[in-house]
């Protein structure tokens, strides 16, 4: 690698470093923005703008990198996303922000396409095996800062400075690549397929919108997310008609005619959705069931990265120096997949949490190689005109798989925590339902029981003084004693006797609470339990599948030269 090479890469994982950590970094700081703009209804689509922008954005400006210079397209991504950031930052309203981060979201798809495009680009094939490592490690770091770093930026600064902290670092970006970077012109000119990003577009935003709402704002036979599925299958037809009918394609799909690009995007669907189960769901487990602080709850996903981080560099760096990338794919799928069924039979209630934390960096090691090999596959199997198309597919189809990929293990872990708290409740609590909105906060529990322990006893200081409702309340309270409802019936006390009463019924009923409070804690953190295992069994059938296209790769070496010299 020359000067040249080393410092465009400076410049391209600084890029990919800030539109990574822009997916995480918002999340800690959102109670925050919601309360200083308001807004708490759409509260959602603040991640929701930019997933839908970033996802379209990938395969439009993987096409782009095809047609014109990659440097030219990958200054505009940033300029893009760090006006974005900057606008965001000076978002006076929620619906403003919500718009500033989809500007955001267009840039970090637009930087994560052309990024990827540009190593394949750069780089002979068996060079660019380590540095898809590097890619994916950095992609890994940021997603375990984001989190840390937004709540600090939040406490000690303000939340604008999630958004102003990119400026300065995306400026240093912009100028290794406008200085050091070379041109990588296309070989020829084509013409951008407008229609076919329009009907991009109109089949993935629905999509995209029903797998996030189902089971969450609506219910999956609703009419609305129903609707959206028709939707997407009628913008998906549209779209298929609309590419096997243009000279240029913004989606070549003969590409499909190639067994690598074809079993590998398969792959890659199925990958994107066993990799978001295995992180999404864990930090649920380990805050709740294991006590992990909330103050650390940013961090509890640390081991699974730091092993992925390790797959993604070590498998780049084995597959650059063999020159083969098959066998390391089914090795790490293979691992992925003992590592699933692993969680699945050995985490309990009582699972030490050095084991859990074991488990997770070996699951990390598993998910490490796919960051990588895939795309070195791609990029290896098709010419160099069609490598922004390609590269930038293998992306898409991961971040597809991924959202359909947790709407699916939330079902699977709704229904099993529903099923094992209606099993473990204590009785005053039928039908099994509760608030599980708050669960990842571990004091929501204890403060529950404390609201509802000073609303009983405001109820009944009411009911006492002679308040109809108040009592009417209190008859329907499933954990006041029976003793005390008998005396509810009668006449009202005498007013002498009323604060005796009230001192009794708070001793006892706190007593009450703090037994109901374990048996709440328990059923819940075994009904976690239990769902986290079923997460991980239907997960691994994902890995299952995933691996079965896996096999299905034409098996081939790295060989010949980067298409584009450094000089050009």
């Amino acid at each position: 690698m020359n000067r040249t090479q080393r410092l465009t890469l400076i410049g391209i994982f600084l890029g990919i470093f800030l539109a990574a950590l822009d997916q995480t970094i918002v999340a800690t700081a959102l109670p925050r923005i919601v309360q200083d703009l308001g807004g708490m209804d759409k509260y959602a689509w603040v991640g929701t703008s930019y997933l839908l922008a970033s996802t379209i954005g990938v395969p439009i400006f993987g096409r782009l990198a095809d047609l014109v210079s990659s440097r030219m397209l990958l200054l505009w991504a940033i300029v893009i996303f760090l006006a974005g950031s900057m606008l965001s930052g000076l978002s006076g309203t929620m619906e403003q922000l919500i718009a500033f981060r989809g500007l955001q979201g267009v840039g970090g798809g637009a930087l994560f396409a052309v990024a990827t495009t540009t190593i394949g680009l750069l780089f002979s094939p068996r060079e660019r095996g380590k540095f898809q490592g590097l890619f994916g490690a950095v992609f890994a770091i940021a997603s375990v800062v984001g989190p840390w770093l937004g709540g600090l930026l939040t406490d000690h600064l303000s939340w604008h400075w999630i958004f102003y902290i990119n400026v300065p670092v995306g400026a240093v970006a912009v100028y290794f690549i406008a200085v050091h970077m070379p041109a990588l012109k296309p070989a020829s000119t084509h013409r951008f397929d407008l229609g076919g990003a329009l009907t991009l577009a109109l089949w993935t935003i629905p999509l995209l919108l029903a797998t996030s709402w189902g089971g969450h704002e609506y219910a999956w036979t609703s009419p609305v997310i129903l609707g959206l599925f028709a939707w997407a299958a009628a913008g998906l037809a549209l779209f298929v008609y609309v590419e096997t009918h243009t000279r240029e394609p913004l989606f070549d799909l003969t590409l499909f005619q190639n067994p690598v690009f074809r079993w590998a995007s398969v792959a890659l669907f199925f990958f994107g959705a066993a990799f978001l189960s295995a992180m999404f769901f864990l930090p649920l487990y380990l805050i709740q069931v294991k006590g992990i602080s909330a103050t650390m709850s940013g961090l509890t996903i640390t081991p699974l990265t730091l092993g992925a981080i390790v797959g993604a560099i070590g498998s780049g760096q084995i597959a650059s120096r063999w020159g083969r990338y098959k066998p390391l794919m089914i090795g790490g799928m293979s691992w992925l997949l003992l590592n699933f069924l692993a969680m699945h039979w050995i985490i309990q209630v009582d699972t030490p949490l050095w084991q859990v934390l074991a488990l997770m960096v070996s699951m990390g090691l598993g998910l490490g190689p796919g960051m990588p090999l895939f795309t070195l596959a791609v990029q290896n199997a098709v010419p160099p005109e069609r490598m922004g198309t390609a590269s930038s597919a293998t992306q898409f189809f991961r971040q597809i798989g991924s959202t359909i990929g947790i709407a699916l293990m939330g079902a699977v872990l709704a229904a099993s925590l529903q099923s094992q708290l209606a099993a473990n409740l204590p009785p005053q609590f039928s039908g099994g339902k509760v608030d599980l909105s708050a669960m990842r906060d571990p004091g929501a529990l204890e403060r529950s029981f404390e609201q509802s322990l000073e609303q009983t006893l405001t109820e009944l200081q009411e009911a006492l003084a002679g308040d109809p409702e108040a009592k009417a309340a209190l008859l329907q309270n499933p954990l006041l004693p029976d003793e005390l409802k008998g005396m509810l019936q009668g006449p009202p006390p005498p007013e002498a006797y009323r604060s005796m009463i009230l001192e009794r019924v708070r001793t006892q009923l706190q007593k009450q609470a703090e037994e109901l409070k374990l048996q709440m804690t328990t059923a819940l953190n075994l009904a976690i339990t239990e769902a986290m295992k079923q997460v991980y069994l239907y997960a691994a059938w994902l890995v299952v599948l995933g691996l079965a296209a896996t096999f299905l790769i034409p098996d081939a070496r790295l060989e010949g030269r980067a298409h584009f010299s450094p000089e050009d």
